[in-house]
């Protein structure tokens, strides 16, 4: 078992708290950071600092073409942050390695989601 301190509660426990609390301040500044830099893409504060001014312009250069990627990059980031918090709260409490991976799912997708911004969505 593990060793209790003054109170009587298991340390472990203490640890395991933090622990999943770190998890979720981590999921939520993932999803945060996702959201903020696909949204300053979408909308960029100054009109031209979205693309170089080169003929043919890139994919994705005009402002109209990035909303509709950010609108479902923002969907599915706002479903990602749900599941890995849910799993996080369940089977992550039991087992670390399944939030590790979790967080590392929401990290890719979130960054899949900022790119598919960029370049305006997918081409075709």
């Amino acid at each position: 078992m593990g060793d209790a301190n003054a109170n009587g509660h298991d340390t472990t426990d203490t640890l395991r708290a933090v622990l999943l609390a770190l998890e979720l301040v981590a999921a939520a500044g993932i999803a945060v950071w996702a959201l903020v830099n696909i949204w300053a893409l979408a909308y960029p504060p100054e009109p031209g600092t979205a693309c170089a001014l080169v003929y043919p312009p890139p994919p994705g250069c005009s402002p109209q073409a990035r909303f509709t990627p950010a609108f479902l990059s923002a969907i599915v980031i706002s479903l990602s942050y749900s599941a890995v918090t849910a799993l996080v709260l369940t089977v992550g409490r039991r087992n670390a390695f399944v939030a590790v991976w979790a967080l590392g799912g929401l990290l890719l997708v979130t960054v899949l989601a900022v790119q598919l911004v960029t370049w305006g969505g997918v081409p075709g």
